[in-house]
């Protein structure tokens, strides 16, 4: 190979390639993070704004906690393990953050919203951790919950009980990380512990 070939392989191809500036969305998929859970970056997930029921019926945005980050955590208040044992891990995270968990917003969204009305979840979710958000739907936003569960894969599925109060709701248990601009950037598996989460809620802080 000649110096001429190899000095040619190092020059930029246009000049246009090598002074546009890189893309917002460019830039954070460039971004290199060490996360104990996976990250989704590529995944197609999330991405779209919602709004949800909360506390007497008020309308909640997801875009009203841009700037914090935001965990999805998917579950009802029914839930014997798997859901009380998320909130209890993310309520754990956030007080190992110190003052830093003051920037981290937890929504906890239902699977179930024939039980879970909005005074059900206002109770249930700051049981937990007082700034924790339950968030549901009436029959009138059924849709934007339904699109909720299809923006981040969320499976459900009802088991049936000894009468029609007393089904159980298999879903999907793991939780998404939202970063301060809105895009989905992580998932964490059920199995995953306070000071993991932390790590990784950490991350998208600094």
């Amino acid at each position: 190979m000649t110096y001429a070939t190899v000095l040619e392989a190092c020059q930029p191809q246009s000049a246009a390639t090598s002074t546009q500036p890189a893309s917002a969305d460019s830039i954070r998929s460039q971004h290199q993070y060490n996360f104990e859970g996976s990250d989704v970056r590529d995944a197609g997930l999330g991405g779209k704004d919602f709004s949800l029921l909360s506390t007497n019926g008020k309308t909640v945005h997801l875009r009203d906690y841009q700037g914090k980050v935001v965990a999805l955590v998917f579950g009802y208040t029914h839930c014997p393990d798997v859901c009380p044992t998320n909130l209890l891990a993310y309520a754990d995270a956030i007080n190992q953050l110190g003052q830093q968990g003051k920037q981290v917003q937890v929504l906890f969204i239902t699977v179930d919203p024939q039980r879970d009305t909005p005074q059900v979840m206002e109770a249930y979710a700051p049981a937990f951790n007082p700034d924790f958000v339950g968030l549901t739907a009436d029959k009138q936003h059924q849709k934007e919950l339904n699109d909720v569960f299809n923006q981040y894969k969320i499976a459900v599925h009802k088991v049936a009980g000894n009468n029609p109060d007393e089904y159980l709701l298999d879903h999907s248990t793991g939780t998404y990380l939202i970063d301060k601009q809105g895009f989905t950037v992580a998932y964490e598996p059920h199995s995953q512990t306070a000071t993991q989460l932390a790590h990784d809620i950490k991350q998208l802080l600094d």
